[in-house]
């Protein structure tokens, strides 16, 4: 799984974090621009993107407790990516667009 790929691979070399890909829950959800929370997503990262996202969420607890999440943002239809962003206990970390 790309997505997989990319959380594992991020977390790694980015925040040296070890992941157990096992250890790694996903789920796959479609928002609109209204459901989505402005605190996490600023309106500059989606203002030209379609209006409805499929957001694949990928979750990791680390041995020290700490939750890490990866969001994929990615057209419903193409499945192209257009956002990434980790969160680190709620906190983001990342925020890019792709």
């Amino acid at each position: 799984m790309k997505e997989l790929d990319w959380f594992v691979t991020t977390l790694e070399s980015e925040f040296q974090v070890r992941v157990n890909r096992e250890e790694v829950s996903y789920e796959a959800v479609e928002l609109s621009f209204n459901e989505l929370d402005e605190s996490l997503i600023p309106r500059e990262l989606i203002h030209d993107l379609p209006e409805f996202l499929l957001f694949e969420t990928l979750v990791y607890d680390s041995e020290d407790g700490t939750e890490w999440l990866g969001v994929i943002a990615m057209s419903t239809e193409t499945k192209k990516w257009h956002l990434q962003m980790i969160l680190k206990s709620g906190e983001p970390l990342l925020r890019r667009r792709v």
